[in-house]
């Protein structure tokens, strides 16, 4: 049988209860599904930054619509990794220490706060994991094209496992990620095959959105066998790789104007974004290296030195591989 805190996860049942944080008084909200018949354990977590509500929705969401009888395996929602942040409107970070939680994997049981979270997450959740799916979004501050994330530290075999797994979510573009320190990315060194779903953001979400954010998680777990759609998965394009990608940060503090919105695609040299002093003056103004598409940008006017602005990439077809895990 298994157990998550003191959850013990029984055959055709939902349960539902808070997993305690290592040496902390914080509990987080879990949801498991538990099917009757054998299959993986699928976790999936929202709300490592607890403003990007479109992913906690999606998670809470699903987490009443499915059911056990539905369902060959396991899957446990994490449906709020960072609490505080999301009944604050806070971006980014966990407010009790100012870290952010997706850069404090593995974490620490003695630790501060996002540390101690990191390390349950890993402990009690990853540790049992067969597959994960971590949801996001664009922060309160951002806004992205919908996309998704696979790992590019890992085994080879973990690697193709998350890149069939990005293709299965329908979605047009997938990114491979060199990031080591992140819940999705760390879980995927340790052997378990993740992907990060990019959709939305600035704090808020449509339903048109939040369906299609479901409908790309639903895809995936139809690939692994979790659940049957009994129909054709919902694609939105055929997936496109990004080759080159460009994470560009404000130089200086001032104003940020972007030229571009997300999912736009640009010439080499054209103009992305330019921050200014106060007086109209740019600073720094941001030129394509290359033809590509823009992949999220900072909504915020006001930015600080080394605040993130812009990312981008060109992408390329994917060579697929028969989406079957």
């Amino acid at each position: 049988m298994i157990q998550i805190g003191t959850m013990k996860l029984e055959s055709k049942k939902r349960v539902q209860g808070m997993l305690h944080v290592e040496n902390h008084d914080l509990e987080l909200p879990v949801c498991a599904i538990c099917g009757g018949k054998e299959g993986p354990l699928v976790l999936i977590t929202a709300g490592i930054h607890g403003a990007e509500y479109i992913g906690i929705q999606t998670a809470r969401e699903l987490s009443k619509e499915l059911h056990p009888e539905e369902i060959s395996g396991t899957i446990v929602f994490l449906l709020v990794a960072n609490p505080q942040a999301a009944f604050t409107y806070t971006r980014l970070f966990v407010p009790e220490d100012g870290k952010n939680l997706n850069r404090a994997f593995p974490g620490k049981k003695d630790g501060s706060l996002s540390e101690k979270i990191a390390y349950t997450i890993e402990h009690e959740l990853h540790s049992q994991a067969d597959y994960y799916i971590d949801l996001h979004a664009g922060d309160t501050h951002e806004q992205v094209m919908p996309f998704v994330y696979y790992p590019g530290v890992a085994k080879e075999e973990v690697m193709e496992k998350s890149s069939r797994m990005a293709e299965a979510t329908g979605m047009e573009i997938r990114v491979k990620s060199s990031a080591t320190s992140g819940s999705y990315s760390y879980a995927a060194i340790e052997g378990v095959p993740s992907i990060l779903i990019e959709r939305g953001g600035g704090g808020s979400f449509t339903r048109e959105q939040l369906d299609s954010y479901k409908q790309n998680v639903v895809n995936v777990l139809s690939c692994l066998g979790v659940i049957n759609v009994g129909q054709e998965t919902q694609k939105e394009n055929s997936q496109m790789e990004i080759i080159n990608a460009v994470y560009t940060d404000s130089l200086a503090e001032g104003f940020w104007h972007p030229a571009k919105l997300p999912g736009e695609r640009f010439l080499k040299g054209d103009l992305l974004g330019t921050v200014e002093d106060v007086w109209g003056t740019p600073l720094q103004q941001c030129h394509a290296d290359f033809d590509g598409i823009v992949l999220y940008e900072t909504t915020a006017m006001g930015v600080r030195e080394g605040d993130s602005l812009i990312a981008y990439g060109n992408a390329a077809s994917c060579h697929n591989t028969p989406n079957e895990l």
